[in-house]
């Protein structure tokens, strides 16, 4: 059972705590935090989400990211979700943009790591495949239709690539 702090609109928390799948009152947001992880070379790391997933399935995604859970801060809960999805330990985390909807708050971050780029594990029942890509590549598959890539606006943005 996920729990997670409740926050205002500000990102405060409210000492309030709930369980996924409860309904979320009016004015109150949970907090996403995600983690862009390039390598040392300029490359972007893309994991392949997997085809039963409700969201995106068999699209790539060039973050890792989750719900930040109780007791948790932002950059914690992404350095958490980095681990789980790839294996990889995170370094120093840089936030690249901030954005919210009607009961998420968005916080993602870059690190910059040097690993093996061998040594990405896969998360069962979350990931399939992965790619380090170029910005280049990245931009050709955001040009494709349908794209077999999904990027958050932010992570576009801080790529200095267009949104396809």
């Amino acid at each position: 059972m996920e729990r997670f702090d409740v926050y205002d609109r500000l990102g405060n928390p409210t000492g309030k705590v709930m369980v996924r799948g409860e309904a979320m009152p009016k004015g109150c947001y949970r907090m996403v935090a995600g983690v862009l992880c390039m390598h040392r070379d300029g490359t972007v790391l893309l994991m392949k989400r997997h085809p039963d997933k409700l969201t995106h399935p068999n699209l790539y995604e060039a973050s890792a990211s989750g719900s930040v859970l109780a007791g948790e801060d932002a950059e914690q809960a992404a350095r958490r979700e980095l681990w789980e999805e790839t294996g990889i330990v995170c370094g120093e985390l840089t936030q690249i943009y901030q954005a919210q909807d009607e009961k998420r708050l968005f916080r993602y971050y870059v690190t910059f790591v040097n690993c093996d780029k061998d040594a990405v594990r896969l998360q069962p029942e979350e990931t399939v495949d992965y790619c380090w890509a170029t910005r280049a590549r990245l931009a050709q598959m955001l040009a494709q239709k349908p794209s077999p890539v999904i990027l958050h606006a932010g992570v576009c943005s801080y790529l200095g690539l267009a949104e396809g």
